[in-house]
């Protein structure tokens, strides 16, 4: 998959989760360009999303958590401001909190790595978290077959 067809998949996350809002009755605003802090907030609450994708994690277990982009150019977990990431898995939307992302990374010691992704076409710097440890954090899981939610309490 080359960069274009990765952000259009991408985009693609960032409407399904929008979607998911709207069918709560609220409205999304996406924010359109180069934004590095959030993809979207809500107009009623002024919460902020960064959706990521990551259909990978299905074979390799791992969701990959960017902080540079290339090296040396802070981006991802470094630079958002929003409230929830929202990973988009093959099977599954996972919400969670950036500083529990980064709370997570810092107590199981991870160290990032430098790789070039699927459709990217620089490397990036980013921690290989385990998927379950980042759902045991979640504020909520919404699986993708059904639509079936399940809340953290």
């Amino acid at each position: 998959m080359n960069f274009p067809d990765s952000l259009q998949e991408g985009e693609k996350s960032e409407r399904l989760v929008m979607d998911m809002v709207e069918r709560k009755g609220l409205k999304p605003i996406k924010i359109v360009g180069t934004f590095k802090p959030y993809d979207f907030l809500i107009a009623e609450t002024l919460q902020t999303f960064e959706v990521k994708r990551d259909w990978k994690s299905q074979e390799t277990g791992n969701i990959v958590v960017e902080i540079q982009m290339p090296p040396g150019n802070d981006s991802g977990l470094i630079t958002t401001r929003a409230d929830y990431w929202v990973f988009h898995l093959p099977d599954c939307f996972l919400f969670i909190r950036p500083d529990e992302i980064k709370g997570l990374i810092m107590r199981e010691g991870l160290m990032s790595r430098e790789f070039i992704g699927e459709g990217d076409d620089v490397p990036k710097l980013a921690y290989l978290v385990k998927r379950e440890l980042l759902e045991a954090r979640a504020d909520k899981i919404k699986r993708w077959i059904g639509y079936e939610t399940q809340e953290k309490t």
